[in-house]
């Protein structure tokens, strides 16, 4: 590839980063039942142009989902990086996963309602999957021992994505009927029961000598 071929292809790419970005900005305007018409106004492209730049509408839905994940990542970055009690962690965890949703539940529902297949319907892709890149992140760190001890990966892969599952479903059903539940009880609700559940796979000894030594260090 020569460097004007190059250049032009930074330049498509960056357009398209452009109208997708303004796709985001159109759906937390008009919810999840966005419109293509909609997302092309608030790009201030027709809706021939808007389409010049993706492969049609399952394209754009994957651009729009990839770029939204790619979001929540750099903003949970503190996250990944831990440090004080187990405790303290997950319970800043959650309230940041719960943060995002709230602030971001028309980007939230849109993904929801557009995950796409890879092929099995009953599979949906990473990238076009909140709960599953965060899940990935949390039994990463279980593995690898970020969170104060390593555990295998037969026990960590289940346990993370089935405690994110949990405060996802939980905060799913938040956005939609909150029964007059203001967010910081959630999150402390979720907070007591993973936390129960970590207890229970990892030990309470280990959790206890745990709690030590991130008082110390954090």
């Amino acid at each position: 590839m020569d460097g004007r071929t190059r250049r032009w292809a930074g330049h498509r790419e960056a357009r398209r980063l452009e109208l997708v970005d303004a796709a985001v900005v159109a759906i937390e305007q008009h919810g999840p039942d966005v419109t293509t018409e909609q997302i092309a106004a608030q790009a201030g492209v027709s809706r021939p142009g808007l389409y010049r730049h993706f492969e049609g509408k399952d394209d754009l839905q994957a651009a729009i989902a990839a770029r939204s994940v790619e979001r929540l990542v750099a903003e949970l970055e503190p996250v990944w990086r831990p440090s004080g009690r187990p405790r303290e962690m997950l319970e800043r965890a959650i309230a940041a996963h719960l943060r995002w949703l709230s602030e971001h539940a028309n980007v939230y529902k849109y993904l929801k309602r557009n995950s796409l297949p890879t092929g099995d319907d009953s599979v949906e892709t990473a990238s076009t999957n909140v709960r599953s890149v965060v899940s990935a992140h949390v039994a990463e760190m279980l593995v690898d021992g970020s969170l104060g001890a390593e555990m295998p990966p037969a026990s960590a892969h289940p346990l993370a994505y089935g405690l994110v599952g949990m405060v996802d479903a939980a905060a799913a059903h938040w956005l939609d009927e909150p029964h007059g539940a203001l967010v910081e009880h959630l999150g402390a609700q979720l907070t007591e029961a993973c936390w129960a559940v970590i207890r229970v796979t990892v030990g309470a000894v280990v959790i206890d000598a745990l709690d030590r030594v991130g008082a110390e260090t954090g």
